[in-house]
């Protein structure tokens, strides 16, 4: 049986994508936030319930629609501007994510599955940690 704690799989920019538990790869296996996962890296605006807006460079989307949002512009429901280093939206408060023109959802999805497979089937293709491998008699 897989861990509950944190798994990673390095990526080609040396950096992890990380998927925190079975249950949150299965809910965004199973949902769009795959789409959202996808935007790793891309400068999007996302439309809040509270008529504010975000503009940034989306650096985390976890299975729960939470997304961080760095190099953030956000605009109040006054229309009053301001400049955020950091912003986190909790999944509840997120009414509309603008999807950017250059992206090919159907591939973006495509890839977002393939990475949470790679991780799913990880332990089976050897990888893992060995000396927690379980023995056989």
């Amino acid at each position: 049986m897989e861990s509950e704690g944190t798994e990673s799989l390095p990526l080609a920019s040396g950096t992890a994508e990380v998927f925190s538990s079975i249950r949150e790869r299965t809910i965004a296996e199973n949902s769009m936030v795959v789409l959202l996962q996808g935007l790793q890296g891309e400068v999007t605006t996302v439309d809040l319930r509270n008529e504010s807006t975000a503009r940034g460079r989306v650096v985390n989307v976890d299975a729960f629609m939470n997304i961080r949002l760095a190099d953030v512009l956000y605009r109040n429901w006054r229309g009053q501007l301001t400049q955020l280093q950091d912003l986190f939206i909790t999944g509840r408060n997120v009414r509309y994510v603008h999807i950017p023109d250059h992206i090919d959802i159907m591939k973006t999805m495509q890839g977002q599955l393939a990475k949470i497979h790679r991780v799913r089937n990880f332990a089976s293709e050897g990888g893992g940690r060995k000396e927690y491998a379980k023995k056989t008699k």
